[in-house]
Order: structure tokens, then C-alpha cells, then sequence
């Protein structure tokens, strides 16, 4: 069941009416149910694997509680976050294993990307890279005695398993969750209705419909055409690839995060902001700032802090941000491409922290003059960086990026031939347009949104009711006109689902 599907919006619709009818004391079941319902939907081992996850994490939290003795207590710690995350290195790196072995055998080392829903069929374990962390971390708080563990199994579930999230995240914390939780539980039905956020929720939901059908697919097919003839590409047309998957990612990864806020809302539950102008940002470092928001921190919390941070030195932060950004490559998949991709964000990060150090060190930053000037171009460089090191990432392999990169930098004469390669790269002439006009559009969405330093539904929200509905006529009605749907049309999954 997936989110720009007519039958999500009836399961949606009927959730939510039961929810708002229902006694309080009924409500966590209603929230139980669809949970249930949406995973089941997807496949019955997607069900299994997630009531293992909530089922051995629950009952190890409450283990720890009654544990006083330390030594105990990171024995079942690390047990269980060892036998979740076990499962997560079975399904995600196996395929990558099974290349290995058979290389060995002499039939040739062939580490790509794979597709685990491919390769597992049936048994794929729908969301698990998102719930595992979820959950371990959930592990590592109780812990840690940063709050009680949730004695009751069906409210832990529901955290668990919250269906808008648990797919591709937003990645919640179990504080920040159960909190909303116990308090909407408590709530009368006139309590328990907000107009306003009702109001956000569903401008954020027709949001994201709008960057993933209008942009996401449609920049997809353009994508997916470029970087099958990668190998006879021009400067011009890599280029195009590179910065036309630059934007696929965005509107798809953040168009699911938004339609989940959004959902979240309907349920009265605030999920954490996945992204805040990633595109927008100053440096590498300040990117990762913005995107994927609830990994970065999730990363940040329990394996930068824990290796000492910035609290040893500089050599040691150093080798700690490289560790991060493995394991931030890894979890996106086992192939050399994803690892090679973290690895150097994270050595231009150390490279831009070492900058700036020597700029203070030389008081260049305080006499360099023009500031906007300065700040716009650390924009572009951060987004061409960016956009060059997305290539790794859409690659099938690290031979497939060193051509790409290659074609890029070193065959400008394909530019003299732009006009007429420009609506035969996967898009005609007015699905290209459509594409760079609903572009532009959500530029200036969130050009507003870095302005004002608000989500882009809270300030459509809260602007005057022409502007509010002039935006929301221009999201529904370009959706419902121009949206990659309808017959001969299977509409894509989301990309980050596959991790």
C-alpha cells in the first residue's frame, strides 16, 4: 500500500474516522489496527519480522528496568540490539555476502547495488533499516534511564510500528513519541480536534504529493534514461543526470517525510522535521544539518557521542566523523558505491572544518567583504559538491560513477549540442517544461520556509487566506492535472523504502 494510492487514501480516511469515534480507551487500538492493517498489506513476513523487533525490544527494556547490576544490564543491551540488528545485516548485506563467496569460487567479484525486495521476494522485511534504529535506540535511552520504559505493550507497538513513519522515517525517539502518545490518549473528542493542525497536516500531505508525482517521477524518467547511456554521455548530459537526481532524491525522500508529518497530524502526533532546505545549506556539514534530520542525529547520539565526539581532540573527531559517515554509508546498503559516497562526506567535512579553522586562524572571515555574495556562492559549491557526490550514490557500481564523473568534467564539446539533445533525454518538450516549472515553484516554497524559519505547511498555513488558497490550488490542481499517474503508469515506489 503505498501513499499516492486510492487505496491508501480510503485505509487513511477510514483510520482516522475510527479514531476520532471511538472511546479514548479505544484509541490505541484504532492505532494498533491500521499499524497492522498497512504492514500486512505489504506482505505477511513484513509483519513477522516487525512483531519480533517489538516484541524482543519491549520485553528486553523491561528486563533492564528491574536489572539493577550494570554488567547485567549491557548484556541484555547489547543481546538484543545484537539479534535486531543481525536481522538488518541478513537482508540488507547478503546479496553483498553471496558476491563475495562467489568470487571466491573464481566466478568474478561483482559488488553492485541490489534491489532487496528483488532479491528476497516475499520475506522482505518491510522498513527494517528505520524500526531496527528505531527500536535500538529506544534500547540504548532506557539504558542510558533517560525515561521509563513503556510498560504497555500495545502503546509500545504503536511507537514501534506507527505506519506513516516507519517505512522511511522520519526515525522517532521514544520520549519524544510516547509523550504525544499518553497525552492524546487523555484527550476528549473536542480536545482531541485541532483545526489548525488538521489544516497543516493535510497541506503538508498535498505537498508531498505534489514533489513526488509531479517532480520526483517525472525528473525519474529523465534520470533513469540519462544514466542508461551513461557511458556515451556528453559534460552536457551528465550534468542534466546529476542535477535532475539531485532533485529526484530530494522531492522523493522529503515528499514521503512530509506526507507522514502530515498523517502524523491527522492522528494529533508531531513527528520529528526530517528536512529544512538541505539545498539551501553553507557546507557539507550544515547539509546533513538538513537532510535526513532524524538518521543524522540518531547517528549523532548513539555513535559519534559515544566515541568521544569533539571531546579528544581534533585527530580524534576527525577519525570519529569518518566512522559516522561509513556507518552512514553502510546502512544505506553494503555495495562499495554507498560507502565510498559516505566516506567522502565525511572527508569534506574535515576538509571544510579545517578551512574555516585557518580562515579564523588568519582573521580572513572578518575582513572578507560582500557577505551575502560570500554566503550565496558557499551555496552553489555546497550544492554542486552535493549533487557531484549523488552520482556515487544513483550508480550501479564505482566503475558505472568513474565514467559518469569522468563524461562529466571532461567532454564540454557535448554543451555546443544542448538545444538538441534537450527534449530527447527521457522527457518531451512539455513534460520537461512542466518539470522546470514545478521546480522553480518549490524553490520558492521553500526559499519562504529558510526565510521565515517555518516548515513550509505551518507558514502556507498561516498566510493570508488568498495566498494560503491560491498555493493550495496550485499544488492540488497541478497533482491532479499533470501528476504521473493513470493508465499505462506504475507508479515508483519511494527510494528511500529500499533501504
Amino acid at each position: 500500500m503505498i501513499f499516492q494510492s486510492f487505496e491508501f487514501e480510503a485505509f487513511l480516511a477510514a483510520a482516522v474516522s475510527a479514531y476520532f469515534v471511538v472511546p479514548k480507551k479505544l484509541r490505541v487500538w484504532v492505532l494498533l489496527a491500521a499499524n497492522a492493517v498497512f504492514f500486512l498489506s505489504a506482505n505477511l513476513s513484513a509483519g513477522i519480522w516487525l512483531a519480533f523487533s517489538v516484541l524482543s525490544t519491549w520485553g528486553t527494556a523491561l528486563l533492564m528496568e528491574r536489572t539493577e547490576k550494570r554488567r547485567s544490564r549491557i548484556l541484555l543491551l547489547a543481546a538484543c540490539s545484537l539479534v535486531n540488528l543481525s536481522l538488518l545485516v541478513v537482508f540488507k548485506y547478503l546479496p553483498i555476502w553471496e558476491g563475495i563467496v562467489n568470487a571466491g569460487k573464481g566466478q568474478g567479484l561483482r559488488l553492485v547495488k541490489l534491489d532487496i525486495a528483488k532479491t528476497f521476494g516475499w520475506a522482505v522485511p518491510l522498513g527494517i533499516s528505520f524500526y531496527t534504529l528505531q527500536a535500538v535506540g529506544y534500547l540504548v535511552d532506557v539504558y542510558q534511564k533517560k525515561y521509563t520504559p513503556q510498560k504497555n505493550l500495545a502503546k509500545y507497538a504503536v511507537f514501534a510500528a506507527f505506519f506513516p513513519n516507519i517505512s522511511s522515517g522520519p526515525i522517532e525517539r521514544g520520549d519524544h513519541f510516547g509523550k504525544q502518545l499518553d497525552a492524546l490518549l487523555q484527550k476528549n473528542r473536542r480536545e482531541l480536534w485541532n483545526y489548525d493542525r488538521m489544516m497543516q497536516g493535510l497541506i503538508a500531505i498535498l505537498l508531498g504529493f505534489f514533489m513526488k508525482m509531479v517532480i520526483a517521477d517525472r525528473a525519474a524518467m529523465l534520470v533513469d534514461y540519462l544514466y542508461s547511456v551513461y557511458a556515451d554521455g556528453s559534460s552536457f548530459t551528465m550534468l542534466m543526470a546529476a542535477v535532475f537526481y539531485s532533485v529526484q532524491i530530494y522531492c522523493d525522500f522529503a515528499s514521503y517525510s512530509c506526507i507522514a508529518v502530515g498523517v502524523g497530524r491527522l492522528f494529533g502526533f508531531e513527528l520529528i522535521q526530517n528536512f529544512r532546505q538541505p539545498y539551501f545549506a553553507e557546507g557539507i556539514g550544515d547539509f546533513w544539518r538538513r537532510w535526513h534530520i532524524s538518521l543524522s542525529s540518531w547517528l549523532r547520539d548513539y555513535v559519534y557521542i559515544p566515541l568521544g565526539g569533539n571531546r579528544k581532540g581534533k585527530l580524534r573527531r576527525y577519525g570519529n566523523l569518518l566512522i559516522v559517515f561509513f556507518v552512514s554509508g553502510l546502512w544505506h546498503g553494503g555495495a562499495p558505491v554507498f560507502i565510498v559516497w559516505g566516506l567522502l562526506h565525511g572527508v569534506f567535512q574535515i576538509l571544510e572544518d579545517c578551512w574555516k579553522n585557518l580562515c579564523r586562524a588568519i582573521g580572513g572571515e572578518r575582513k572578507l567583504p560582500f557577505k551575502r555574495v560570500r554566503r550565496l556562492c558557499s551555496r552553489m559549491l555546497t550544492f554542486f559538491a552535493v549533487t557531484c557526490l549523488w552520482i556515487f550514490f544513483r550508480s550501479e557500481s564505482l566503475e558505472m560513477a568513474k565514467v559518469c564523473l569522468t563524461n562529466l568534467f571532461t567532454r564540454p564539446a557535448g554543451f555546443l549540442y544542448a538545444k538538441d539533445f534537450l527534449y530527447v533525454m527521457g522527457l518531451e518538450k512539455v513534460e520537461f517544461w512542466i518539470a522546470v516549472c514545478a521546480v522553480l515553484f518549490l524553490f520558492g516554497l521553500d526559499l519562504v520556509s529558510e526565510k521565515t524559519k517555518k516548515e513550509t505547511a505551518v507558514w502556507i498555513y498561516a498566510s493570508p487566506l488568498p495566498v494560503r488558497w491560491l498555493i493550495c490550488l496550485i499544488l492540488l490542481l497541478s497533482t491532479a492535472v499533470v501528476g504521473m499517474y493513470g493508465s499505462g503508469y506504475d507508479a515508483s515506489s519511494f527510494i528511500y523504502i529500499q533501504f
